[in-house]
């Protein structure tokens, strides 16, 4: 079934907003929604409300007063997932540092962010991740384990070229080795010069071609190299999260209509993992490993 939405993903002070298709005559609630290991404030949901084919209009609207909860769970022997719901974190409309006034709309994060960082919700691995949201009488959820965080061995720069400004620069190549197991998918994310002070995963250079196949890989130590192009002496943090298949092929199938010939045309089949009425997005779960580098 094809769905259609619209994507908020925060750059460097602004919304960015990506319409994939008007196919649907209703508004479809749209969701964005992390839990990750390592970076606390960057665990956030993001809710709209999609635009209509009706509508001129092709910016989402921020859903303002939702019930949004995560819980965290473990997996039993019988295949059952026992939920904690004594450790259940319910996310508030917070105005974050990095987030300009004006915009925060709709972004729902842990209010220890504010009062209490050090306690603030931060996902296990190994653990699982139940999110509950109440919108206007309609109740929506989805459900992410978090695999364990997959070591980067090291970063490396090679490719080195001059851009068409006269710039120097290179491409940074991380190596790994993947699990000897299925079930585990690469994304890779970076901040550099370009990020520092911006928000959000969407604000974070990321591939917009997902290359990494599990069932090839499976053992094998791996060298990726990236197509982006950083300038000598940037300082470059790669961000590699080991993710559930699932969240790999929503995100697999985001880029592709990304990449599609443009939102107006064919609409795109988002393979979406949140369960509800009239609802699109993903809950991601990222188990993360960090690494730096200069380009030299």
């Amino acid at each position: 079934m094809a769905m259609t939405g619209t994507f908020l993903l925060f750059s460097a002070g602004c919304e960015k907003n990506f319409d994939i298709g008007l196919a649907h005559t209703e508004p479809q609630l749209v969701v964005e929604a992390y839990i990750n290991t390592e970076i606390p404030e960057y665990n956030y949901v993001i809710l709209s409300k999609s635009q209509t084919a009706e509508n001129t209009e092709i910016t989402s609207i921020p859903v303002k007063n939702a019930l949004v909860k995560i819980s965290e769970g473990s997996l039993m022997q019988n295949n059952t997932i026992t939920w904690d719901k004594n450790a259940t974190v319910i996310l508030k409309e917070t105005t974050l540092p990095d987030v300009p006034a004006g915009i925060s709309d709709g972004i729902y994060t842990d209010p220890k962010l504010q009062t209490d960082p050090a306690q603030a919700l931060r996902g296990i691995p190994g653990k699982y991740y139940l999110l509950e949201i109440e919108v206007d009488g309609e109740a929506y959820t989805a459900v992410t384990p978090l695999l364990y965080p997959i070591p980067i061995d090291h970063l490396s720069t090679d490719y080195h070229y001059t851009d068409k400004d006269g710039s120097s620069k290179g491409r940074v190549t991380v190596h790994f080795k993947d699990p000897d197991t299925t079930g585990n998918y690469q994304l890779f994310y970076w901040r550099h010069s370009d990020n520092q002070k911006s928000f959000g995963w969407g604000s974070l250079g990321t591939s917009k071609r997902i290359i990494n196949s599990d069932e090839n890989n499976n053992g094998s130590y791996m060298h990726l190299t990236n197509s982006y192009g950083f300038v000598r002496g940037d300082s470059i943090t790669y961000y590699m999260a080991n993710v559930p298949r699932s969240v790999y092929n929503f995100w697999d199938s985001y880029n592709k209509a990304r990449n599609s010939s443009g939102p107006l045309s064919t609409p795109a089949s988002l393979l979406n993992t949140i369960n509800g009425k009239n609802v699109t997005g993903c809950f991601s779960g990222l188990a993360i490993s960090s690494a730096t580098i200069v380009m030299d």
